[in-house]
């Protein structure tokens, strides 16, 4: 009867011990989730104004948990990359990030995601990151494409050089008054009143304005 007992309080016992034993090495042993995160994400291929909101979305899912989703960001004249956190849109998997252009070139980004167990994955790297072309936008508040801009350049180059050559032409021609006027006060000396038998003419010169 003894025995009996004994082989009872064994068998009821063990499913006890064995469960403790696993979680034990399951404590142990790393995470058993290998499967990263995936993420889906549209490129955005349409140009940007300068100063403009644009926001950035990706559908991220994981078998288990999503843990979070960081945007890696930069001017696209930059060295380094910023960090946003992506927002998760309610009711959906949806992360959403918002940025406000610059006057750069463009801007350059990539995303990360990682899950609960720690799995990490990218959606564009570093070292290759994604692109928006961002279009200048003019003074009177149009926008000009690459080409405009430089035109928009060169004119004021241009009129920067017709300004320094109008400062030019006046300084030649206060110099031209000055030599004519020291000419007419230098032949003042003459007390006879009639005038000398031969004129000639003035000439100045000087480079063409």
């Amino acid at each position: 009867m003894k025995l009996f007992q004994i082989v009872l309080i064994v068998l009821l016992g063990f499913p006890l011990v064995l469960s403790s034993v696993v979680q034990a090495a399951e404590l142990a042993l790393p995470s058993g989730d290998l499967i990263a995160p995936v993420i889906e994400h549209t490129p955005i291929e349409k140009d940007i104004y300068s100063g403009q909101q644009v926001d950035i979305k990706a559908t991220v899912t994981d078998n288990v948990g999503v843990k979070n989703v960081i945007l890696f960001y930069r001017d696209a004249n930059a060295a380094e990359f910023k960090r946003l956190k992506m927002n998760r849109d309610l009711d959906s998997f949806i992360y959403t990030a918002q940025l406000t252009t610059t006057d750069s070139p463009g801007l350059e980004y990539y995303i990360q995601a990682t899950d609960l167990a720690g799995n990490t994955l990218l959606f564009g790297y570093s070292f290759s990151p994604l692109t928006i072309a961002v279009v200048p936008v003019a003074m009177d508040g149009t926008t000009m494409d690459n080409s405009s801009a430089a035109m928009a350049v060169s004119t004021v180059k241009a009129d920067e050089e017709k300004e320094k050559s109008g400062i030019s032409k006046w300084v030649w021609i206060g110099l031209g008054v000055v030599a004519a006027g020291a000419a007419l006060s230098g032949g003042g000396g003459n007390d006879s009143a009639e005038p000398p038998a031969a004129t000639g003419g003035l000439i100045i010169s000087g480079p063409t304005p």
